[in-house]
């Protein structure tokens, strides 16, 4: 077994973890190191199948669809389509210039082919590519150039604050108010129903609800209860009410209840309120409206915590893994509503291979769908894009029937790793063999083209975005980041700026720019040079 592809596969990937994870500067080549690695280990004869590039890709495309899929679909609603129009300028650009470059130096497409894919830093957009026309030279050429593009992506998007004059805690200030609009506070307050129109005829409490976008979670009141046994409760002339919502939301109750209480009312319910974690698979993906159990013990959602915003409890909001609930119910049902929601991500099952082979082979499907581009020809999706799509979809649905397609975040980090660990280990070792040949012929070349594309689109497109629309300069290099398809760029911005805030934007555009560098990837393989 000294000399199987097994052991050659995790020595590979084991000397690429040692390498990147040495830091110089607090600079590190971190998961590039493998296909370094990897390509020194196919110059002196080591290839692995290169069946393993698929299995790898497939996994890796599947759990980023996955985890992004639920914000991705969210920030499109919000400001997404601006942000994605915004992140797609530097990749058309990058292109064009790699393009222009090759026709001037009369560069064959191969070797366009691995700068483009390699300056995006894009494994994804690399096996698009492999897959229409499996080329060495497009892995040596990726190789080559994707550590020198990472490096300043990273330099350029870390020196952007100093370069535009930007103070990065006052961005940060001014980040928190904005989100702070888009996503106002929800509070509670308790109200005292002086209203005479109550006097005259008891109302539904979800009618109330559904007219001011707000959660009545508190009812006390003087008058008998006739109806217990439904779902819903009368409010009448008299009763004590606690509601949450934004103030917007809590001003225009007050107009239909009337006396707003100057204190906080100590109900004699025996309600608790309790914040608990969405981890069970029986609610995963479920909507707040088929939460009939919660209603049964009198359970009432009241706010949703996800990623870093307050969400309103809508009927139509579908509850995703990890989501924070605060819930008010009576006390005697506490720990029935606690094993309801789960409120503990390590009982959260580890996978259900189930749903990920079945989510892969849709995806499949869909990739060799061909499609045409007037001007350009046939164009397919491809195995990557094909995927991706399919688990965004998935992972913004969260479950169909009874299977639920959502990972916990441990099973989603040990996928998104482990496939692309086997894919940089694959195709390094494939293309290694012919490493010093293509390095010889192209290599010096495609490290200035590329980084001359890199630098003229970053800057052109920061310029734009911090003078001309006046974008928050935390928005922008979250955007860069996810426009480049690059975590590391991410984690550095990340730490640069002391919070998670550029991973909204990041999120918002990483899918966009990972299907249109593939769809790009795909056009450039169509066009013809003269060389």
């Amino acid at each position: 077994m000294l000399h199987s592809d097994i052991f050659y596969l995790f020595l590979i990937i084991s000397l690429g973890y040692f390498l990147g994870n040495i830091k110089i500067k607090g600079f590190s080549l971190d998961i590039s190191a493998v296909l370094i690695v990897a390509l020194i280990a196919g110059n002196f004869g080591i290839i692995l199948p290169s069946t393993y590039k698929f299995f790898g890709l497939a996994i890796f495309i599947y759990s980023v669809g996955l985890q992004s899929g639920p914000i991705f679909f969210e920030a499109i609603k919000k400001n997404g389509l601006k942000l994605n129009a915004i992140a797609s300028a530097p990749i058309i650009s990058i292109f064009a210039l790699i393009v222009l470059s090759g026709i001037i130096l009369k560069l064959p497409t191969d070797a366009l082919e691995g700068m483009f894919t390699g300056s995006m830093s894009s494994a994804p957009a690399l096996a698009a590519a492999l897959e229409m026309k499996d080329s060495p030279s497009i892995s040596i050429i990726f190789g080559t150039v994707y550590p020198f593009c990472i490096i300043a992506t990273m330099i350029f998007t870390s020196l952007s604050p100093l370069i535009f004059k930007v103070d990065i805690e006052k961005e940060t200030e001014n980040y928190e108010l904005q989100k702070q609009h888009l996503y106002p506070k929800i509070i509670v307050k308790d109200f005292k129903i002086t209203n005479d129109n109550f006097k005259n005829k008891s109302v539904p409490k979800s009618q109330v609800e559904h007219i001011t976008s707000t959660i009545i979670e508190r009812i006390e009141s003087n008058q008998p209860d006739d109806n217990k046994k439904d779902e819903d409760i009368l409010l009448h002339h008299g009763d004590i009410v606690r509601v949450s919502g934004t103030q917007e939301q809590l001003d225009n109750i007050k107009i239909i209840l009337g006396e707003e209480l100057p204190k906080k009312y100590e109900f004699h319910d025996y309600m608790k309120v309790y914040r608990l974690l969405v981890t069970s698979k029986d609610i995963v993906g479920r909507k707040i409206s088929d939460m009939k159990k919660l209603r049964r013990m009198r359970g009432t959602i009241t706010k949703i915590r996800r990623a870093g915003i307050d969400i309103s409890p809508y009927p139509n909001i579908t509850l995703m893994l990890g989501d924070k609930l605060y819930i008010v119910a009576p006390e005697k049902y506490g720990k029935r509503v606690e094993e309801l929601i789960g409120n503990n991500l390590l009982t959260y099952p580890a996978a259900d291979f189930l749903p990920i082979s079945a989510g892969i082979i849709i995806g499949i499907i869909i990739g060799s769908i061909p499609f045409n581009i007037p001007g350009v020809g046939v164009v397919k999706l491809s195995f990557v894009g094909g995927i991706l799509i399919t688990s965004l979809i998935l992972g913004r649905l969260g479950r169909t029937g009874a299977i639920v397609w959502q990972l916990s975040p441990h099973s989603n980090t040990l996928m998104k790793t482990l496939g692309q660990l086997v894919f940089l280990a694959a195709i390094g070792t494939n293309s290694g063999q012919h490493l010093s040949e293509s390095l010889r012929l192209y290599g010096f070349n495609a490290i200035y083209i590329s980084l001359f594309a890199i630098i003229t689109s970053l800057y052109l497109t920061t310029l734009i975005a911090k003078k001309l629309l006046k974008m928050n300069f935390i928005d922008i290099m979250g955007l860069l980041s996810g426009a480049m398809t690059s975590t590391a760029t991410l984690t550095m911005v990340n730490s640069k700026t002391y919070s998670d805030y550029a991973s909204v934007s990041y999120a918002s555009v990483y899918p966009f720019s990972l299907v249109l560098t593939i769809i790009l990837s795909e056009i450039l393989l169509k066009i013809h040079i003269p060389v």
